[in-house]
């Protein structure tokens, strides 16, 4: 199907403004801590020398110090190049669609000293990076909202040979370890975003085989499932951009075959004509043709259908199938 659609790549780092937030209350305690020692002084300067005696000349305090300073994104920029989507053009404003990434931020949980039969020494970090991405049309309407990866994470450190030495490595090492590791693990939640993205909505320029489900005996015959196989390729071969009457009518009258063998379905009976095996098939079509037919409801009655047989990879793999249909259809 030739599709002209556009979409505009958006990132939002969630955590940015608490970022910011926290720089600001550092810098504002940094500020409040120097006007202090300057008041003292200069409280000092006006003392008589008996008092400067008593008092004492104040003390230079010492600053407190940011553990590291967290990364702040450029999110337009990260999203121009990390969203892209085949088939469709991207576009500044008023697109078709928002393709949009969300980064909840980086986190340290916690970390484990772990060693290898007494003799090599590390730690166990536990982090995590969560990202979710969602996509929506111009009017606001919501074709995709998933979350991406919300796991803990791990990341192990270089090894020592002894507890402590693997201690001070992390004296030394915290806050390069730290940095590398968040800029990794955003750029990983990136590609993750895309990538789910892109398998989602986008296609690509050339033909996409499917499969449609037939049955055979050795002592039943599916003739009018193998009617259905010959106008499925028929009605698809015609289809173009969806907008070929002829090619709908055909798929719809297809749905109707299959409706009506699901009739005789008795998914506890292996010798029934349609038992589960062939139960499965059939829904298994029945949610690719009412996607493409942009049915959507009788597509989800057939995935809950196979769900229910227990069908779990025709299911998960039909349902993925429905998505993206959904998540093109305008």
């Amino acid at each position: 199907m030739e599709l002209t659609w556009t979409f505009t790549p958006k990132v939002v780092q969630q955590n940015k403004t608490a970022i910011l937030e926290e720089q600001e209350a550092y810098l504002a305690n940094l500020e409040s801590i120097s006007e202090q020692y300057l008041a003292e002084v200069e409280t000092y300067k006006n003392y008589s020398a008996a008092e400067k005696l008593i008092a004492g000349k104040p003390i230079k305090p010492k600053l407190p110090e940011m553990i590291y300073e967290r990364l702040i994104l450029d999110e337009q920029v990260i999203a121009n190049e990390h969203i892209k989507i085949d088939g469709f053009n991207k576009k500044s404003d008023n697109a078709d669609f928002t393709a949009e990434i969300v980064l909840s931020g980086f986190e340290i949980e916690t970390k484990f000293e772990k060693n290898k039969d007494n003799a090599a020494f590390f730690y166990d970090v536990m982090y995590k990076c969560p990202v979710s991405v969602s996509i929506y049309d111009k009017e606001g309407k919501m074709y995709l909202d998933e979350v991406v990866e919300n796991t803990t994470l791990h990341k192990t450190t270089p090894k020592r040979d002894s507890s402590d030495e693997l201690k001070k490595y992390w004296i030394d090492n915290e806050l390069a370890f730290t940095q590398e590791l968040e800029k990794t693990s955003y750029n990983s939640a990136l590609s993750k975003g895309a990538n789910f993205i892109n398998d989602a909505l986008g296609y690509r320029e050339k033909s996409e085989s499917i499969k449609i489900n037939t049955a055979k005996g050795k002592k039943i015959t599916y003739p009018e499932l193998d009617r259905a196989i010959e106008i499925v390729q028929r009605a698809l071969i015609s289809f173009g951009d969806g907008t070929d009457q002829d090619s709908m009518d055909k798929l719809k009258e297809v749905t109707q075959i299959w409706e009506n063998e699901l009739l005789e379905k008795n998914v506890k009976d292996k010798k029934a004509r349609i038992n589960k095996k062939v139960a499965t098939g059939i829904h298994w079509n029945c949610v690719l043709i009412y996607s493409i037919l942009n049915d959507f409801e009788k597509a989800k009655n057939h995935l809950n259908e196979l769900k229910l047989i227990g069908r779990g990879p025709s299911g998960t793999s039909a349902e993925k199938f429905m998505k993206n249909f959904k998540a093109r259809k305008r």
